[in-house]
């Protein structure tokens, strides 16, 4: 900003000694169509004088001036019509405006032309009477104001020379300043930056560090937790469909608290270890034709395992997705509606157009209207919380990454009391109609969700 100010104000000086010098050049030419004026009319007085002098002679001492009249009288003519024409100049140039010049002027040309012709009559009293009682007192009047015009023009020349000067003096003194001072300016300003850009450099290089840390973090972790999570999965469903733990109550409830337990961390393992692949952009689809109700199956009956109240009404149908990546969004779906939603979660499936639409909705409250605007992004809870006792807030960010990354899309609505999640990806080439319907066989269900085994 400093360096524009100073080129702005460089810029003003230069068209400060640019205006000053058009001014000089003016006024220098109006002084001398001023001085060029005051010549003529001296010229045309002088001139009619030694006519009317030697018209005199020649009539008290019979001598014969004839010749010399003759020119002194062309002379005087000729002069006048010079005067009219550097008094018109003036008056085009502005100088004569506010001042008597054109009538004095006027008044002598007329003077003088009326000397001259009293002379061509041969009335030699006449015209030596008309040149002391009418010329004579035109011409001063005209050779005063003529001169108080040539003064001040003068005055105008010199104060323009002033002025230019000084705005010389300024320009070279700020040549002189500005082009050193603006080197080191512009020189200081690259420093800065390349000292910038290495700090951003050093920076970046850090956060590249720290990301691939984590990223092996994360996924070193996520492995070492997946291997005892599947192992206790495993024992604790073998305990469930053992006949001495199913005698007692209290150990059938315990192994099922076991069971939903671990599959909420394997859930967040997976969604940790999805969002790590995420961001490096190492996550990559296997595509084949998955069969909707196969899937969706699957993954009501883990997580009616684990104890949610679910019901399925899917049309049969194939899309074109990733079998694992499919399975995990309805599967991070279905434990959001158990996190946050209403006791009763019902799963859809029909087929739109060239699309297939999966929608997962409960009866909860639904999200408040500050969430729901952010719904699809990391660490958004219900309210203002930022987390939750059994989730770390990843999992509707990542439906959304995989349906967008399998070519599909992820939306929210509210109605009629039902909070709903639709999912819609490409049907496979195999399926362009509907199928029929499907529900989660009865020998999924657990005892608890057995009053919603129809489907709606």
């Amino acid at each position: 900003m400093l360096i524009g100010l100073a080129l702005i104000f460089v810029i003003g000086v230069v068209f400060a000694v640019a205006y000053g010098s058009q001014q000089i050049t003016r006024s220098a030419t109006d002084l001398h169509k001023a001085d060029e004026t005051l010549r003529l009319a001296t010229v045309v007085r002088a001139q009619v004088g030694m006519d009317v002098f030697m018209a005199t002679v020649d009539d008290r001492f019979g001598t014969v001036s004839a010749e010399a009249r003759k020119i002194a009288d062309q002379e005087a003519r000729e002069a006048l019509g010079f005067l009219d024409e550097g008094i018109e100049e003036l008056r085009v140039d502005g100088v004569t405006e506010g001042t008597e010049l054109e009538p004095l002027g006027e008044a002598f040309a007329a003077g003088a032309v009326t000397t001259l012709n009293l002379l061509e009559a041969e009335d030699w009293v006449g015209a030596q009477l008309y040149a002391n009682d009418v010329l004579g007192p035109a011409f001063d009047a005209f050779l005063i104001e003529a001169e108080e015009i040539r003064d001040t023009i003068r005055m105008q020349v010199e104060a323009n020379d002033d002025m230019l000067g000084t705005a010389s003096n300024i320009a070279r003194f700020l040549v002189a300043f500005f082009i050193p001072a603006a080197v080191i300016i512009v020189y200081r300003e690259l420093v800065r930056r390349q000292q910038h850009e290495v700090e951003l450099e050093r920076r970046l290089a850090v956060e590249r560090e720290l990301a691939v840390s984590r990223d092996e973090f994360i996924a070193n972790a996520s492995h070492e937790l997946r291997t005892p999570l599947t192992g206790i999965a495993g024992m604790a469903m073998l305990l469930e469909e053992d006949p001495v733990v199913a005698e007692s109550e209290l150990a059938t409830e315990l192994v099922s608290v076991i069971i939903g337990e671990s599959h909420d961390l394997e859930r967040m393992v997976e969604d940790l270890l999805t969002t790590a692949r995420l961001d490096a952009g190492a996550l990559q689809f296997t595509f084949s034709d998955v069969s909707v109700t196969n899937e969706v199956n699957e993954a009501a009956a883990s997580m009616m395992r684990a104890g949610l109240d679910v019901t399925v009404d899917c049309k049969e149908a194939s899309i074109r997705a990733d079998q694992l990546r499919f399975r995990q969004i309805v599967r991070n779906l279905l434990s959001n509606a158990k996190k946050y939603g209403g006791p009763e979660v019902k799963v859809e499936g029909r087929v739109e157009g060239r699309t297939y639409r999966v929608s997962v909705s409960d009866s909860g409250q639904g999200l408040d209207p500050e969430v729901a605007a952010n719904a699809f992004q990391r660490f958004v809870h219900r309210g203002r919380q930022t987390a939750t006792k059994d989730s770390v807030g990843l999992g509707l960010s990542i439906v959304k990454s995989l349906a967008e990354g399998m070519g599909g899309s992820v939306g929210y609505r509210r109605e009629s009391g039902w909070t709903t999640f639709d999912i819609r990806l490409p049907l496979a080439a195999s399926s362009r109609g509907t199928s029929p319907v499907f529900s989660v066989p009865d020998s999924h269900k657990p005892r608890a969700a057995a009053h919603h085994t129809d489907p709606l």
